[in-house]
């Protein structure tokens, strides 16, 4: 009984869970801190955004199209939303970018940052639930596992300038000209403190309830607080921000896809599918995706921005201007910001246990 309850307390199985889920993610702090200076504190170079931003960020939201669009069942349940979600999303940013790219940016940014927040926050409701983590606490997960993302980001805001932005330079709201009368760097010398001192709180808690049951939801809870914390507050860096921030973010959301596509046709099947098959679907869904956010790219560089000309024209000349007419560059940014709004939208559905995720319970939860 004991090794069963072990077992469940992994999302996809203690091996693959620190291979892709966490590994990744330390991988990233050894490097950061064994990079030079004279390396962190330069702007993100063209390999490493190619790699990371476009290779895990952008293709991590292509990916839901396997959870959606092209699994016929799934889009029969969400059919309305997910044929509404592209099209409010275009028009509700073609207006605002319209009105201001600036504040276009600035709202997505807000977006983009509550959502990272929600994911992690379902990661850790996930392995909670699988390990049937429901004692009472004095600390509670919830409290730990939103102040671990939250505290950094406030630290962000009321701070003197970072080396780095969500997206563009000035997309989130600076406050620190407004404080300067206060005694910010103090106040937030003791608010490190308080902040570590919760999580070593919290773990302590965990260690004590002495179950091996918890682990996948306290290395998940630590690994996001240390993370965000390193990305943020420690680093200030463009380089490490990204890297530290997308790894985290990316890399667990496909291998979630990539499992409940594969784990949902065994479930159908009634038989575990052929491993050869599996890897063969996966590497096919990796491929995709990368060619699609290569796409997605290649089209805002040679629509809108052409900051990254070199690279893409080395692989396909451009056959046109970039777009001039404000209302027209409103049209583009708003066009290809809808995979990624799209994203941002559904993803609050698709993951909800109810009649319209009939599967979600017996491929994530095993039950």
């Amino acid at each position: 009984m004991k090794a069963s309850t072990s077992k469940n307390a992994w999302l996809f199985g203690k091996s693959v869970d620190l291979l892709f889920l966490f590994l990744p993610v330390w991988g990233v702090w050894i490097a950061c801190f064994a990079l030079p200076e004279s390396v962190i504190s330069k702007d993100i170079p063209v390999w490493a955004w190619l790699l990371f931003v476009v290779g895990i960020d952008v293709s991590h939201v292509w990916s839901t199209i396997f959870r959606t669009y092209a699994d016929k069942e799934e889009f029969s349940n969400h059919r309305t939303l997910l044929i509404a979600a592209p099209f409010l999303a275009f028009a509700a940013f073609f207006l605002i970018s319209g009105f201001s790219q600036p504040f276009f940016w600035r709202i997505l940014a807000y977006i983009a940052l509550y959502h990272f927040i929600k994911q992690q926050y379902g990661f850790m409701r996930i392995y909670k639930a699988r390990a049937k983590d429901f004692g009472k606490r004095w600390i509670k997960d919830e409290w730990v596992i939103y102040t671990g993302m939250l505290y950094p980001v406030v630290y962000w805001h009321l701070t003197d300038v970072r080396s780095f932005s969500w997206f563009v330079e000035g997309d989130f709201i600076n406050l620190y000209s407004l404080l300067s009368a206060f005694p910010v760097d103090q106040v937030f010398l003791v608010a490190n403190v308080a902040y570590w001192l919760l999580i070593v709180l919290w773990l302590a808690q965990e260690l004590f309830a002495g179950s091996e049951r918890y682990w996948g939801k306290i290395l998940w809870t630590l690994t996001t607080a240390i993370n965000w914390y390193l990305g943020i507050v420690y680093f200030n860096s463009d380089l490490v921000f990204t890297i530290t921030n997308v790894v985290a973010h990316g890399i667990p959301y496909m291998v979630l896809v990539l499992f409940y596509v594969e784990k949902k046709k065994s479930k159908v099947q009634q038989q575990p599918r052929k491993i050869s098959k599996v890897v063969m679907a996966v590497i096919a869904m990796i491929g995709m995706v990368l060619v699609l956010a290569f796409g997605e790219e290649y089209l805002w560089d040679m629509l809108i921005y052409r900051e990254n000309s070199q690279l893409f024209e080395s692989v396909l000349v451009f056959p046109v201007n970039a777009l001039a007419n404000p209302w027209w560059q409103a049209a583009g940014i708003a066009l290809l910001t809808v995979p990624q709004a799209t994203h941002y939208i559904i993803d609050g559905f698709i993951w909800k246990s109810n009649a319209k995720n009939p599967h979600l319970k017996r491929i994530l939860l095993n039950e």
